[in-house]
């Protein structure tokens, strides 16, 4: 119908025009209208996750998210300062600053904002627990959780997740048919390999 034509259009939507169609009743228009409202007031990082910035998944994005006020503070960051943000190589800051220095990419940015999306960062408050101050990875497939569960867990017992394996790195988790990020690891001494039951037994 040409109603999205890019992003911002997603929050122009004319939904009583929606409802005219064949197919959309109330409670699927009321869904669509209740989903994109919900966006508006998700965290930042899930905004910046589905950006779609090349080398920058949920990890990366959460990184970001806490190292600025407001996303649009990336604009002035040249790729050095970039580096500077804890886990943020070389080519991860490559791409992040090709992206905020697109004026296309910051009109759009502009645009969600000013259709009520959060890009203002709420900083996390530093979580107690008991793997405060450690860093963890996960490889391969986990058989009594998701990945996303335990890397919750990590979080709310104070831990935090890396993106890739580094010597800032102090745990892999390693699952079933764990790839190069394992043989990778096995070369920095520093970093502690255990199985998805021995992670267990480091949360309890």
């Amino acid at each position: 119908m040409g109603w999205l034509k890019d992003i911002p259009s997603i929050y122009q939507l004319p939904l009583d025009e929606l409802r005219k169609m064949e197919g959309f009743g109330a409670k699927s228009v009321a869904n669509i209208s209740e989903a994109i409202e919900k966006s508006k007031t998700q965290p930042l990082y899930r905004l910046i996750n589905a950006l779609g910035i090349r080398f920058v998944g949920e990890t990366t994005a959460k990184t970001l998210a806490q190292s600025v006020s407001h996303l649009l503070d990336l604009v002035n960051m040249d790729k050095e300062a970039l580096q500077k943000i804890e886990d943020v190589g070389v080519k991860v800051a490559e791409s992040i600053h090709q992206y905020f220095s697109n004026p296309a990419n910051i009109g759009m940015l502009k645009r969600l904002e000013a259709e009520g999306l959060q890009l203002n960062s709420i900083k996390q408050q530093p979580v107690d627990g008991n793997l405060k101050g450690k860093s963890f990875l996960f490889t391969g497939t986990l058989y009594k959780m998701k990945r996303s569960e335990a890397e919750a867990l990590v979080e709310a017992n104070g831990g935090k997740i890396l993106s890739g394996v580094s010597s800032k790195l102090d745990y892999l988790i390693v699952g079933e048919d764990a790839g190069s990020k394992l043989e990778k690891a096995k070369k920095i001494a520093s970093i502690q390999i255990l199985d998805e039951d021995g992670f267990i037994k480091l949360i309890h």
